[in-house]
């Protein structure tokens, strides 16, 4: 079944940049520079499977860490997700100019080993893409990382997750690595974490 028009990617897919950091940073290559039209290593079938909205945290969250982002421009299938997940959830958070945006992914899998894969994979690509530099932020788990990818002018900072048959990610376009931005965006991958807890 196809996700209506409402819930498509739309007038965000940006510049291919090889789909990783969303698939992991899930998150910081194509999602953070736009969502591609095709799955990165899925099937197709995949992207018709879409997790309940409920399993991204609400703008108004999203707000009390990042209160520049003041709309939702898209929401539907995430695109760029790694391996064959069982169901899948993009939303797009972004300024009404379009130069700041929050893009939440989540992925869950069959099963917590094909998780645990599609996060591996997602995790090597991500650090094959020029301009990939990790960042060291406190308390993050075993199975989760930040990092940045600069490509020319543009810095795109992300999150990525592992829990269980679920993979979390996060990714800032349009803000800087600060500290301050690495503790808010720690703070929304909490948030999130917990909203994606899919039954």
């Amino acid at each position: 079944m196809s996700a209506s028009i409402s819930e498509r990617h739309s007038g965000l897919h940006a510049r291919a940049l090889p789909s990783v950091l969303i698939a992991l940073i899930g998150a910081l290559s194509m999602a953070a520079y736009g969502q591609s039209q095709s799955p990165a290593s899925g099937t197709a079938s995949a992207a018709d499977s879409l997790l309940t909205r409920k399993a991204v945290i609400p703008i108004s969250t999203v707000r009390r860490f990042f209160p520049q982002v003041d709309q939702e421009s898209s929401t539907g299938p995430n695109l760029t997700a790694v391996g064959n997940p069982k169901a899948t959830r993009s939303v797009i958070y972004v300024n009404r100019s379009g130069s700041k945006k929050v893009t939440i992914t989540v992925d869950q899998y069959v099963s917590s080993s094909d998780a645990s894969s599609a996060y591996e994979e997602a995790v090597q690509r991500s650090k094959a893409v020029p301009g990939f530099t990790p960042i060291s932020a406190p308390n993050l788990g075993q199975n989760a990382f930040m990092a940045t990818v600069t490509r020319g002018e543009e810095t795109h900072v992300g999150f990525g997750a592992l829990q269980g048959e679920v993979i979390v990610a996060i990714t800032l376009a349009g803000y800087n690595p600060t500290p301050g931005t690495i503790v808010k965006l720690s703070s929304l991958a909490r948030e999130e974490e917990a909203a994606a807890k899919v039954p």
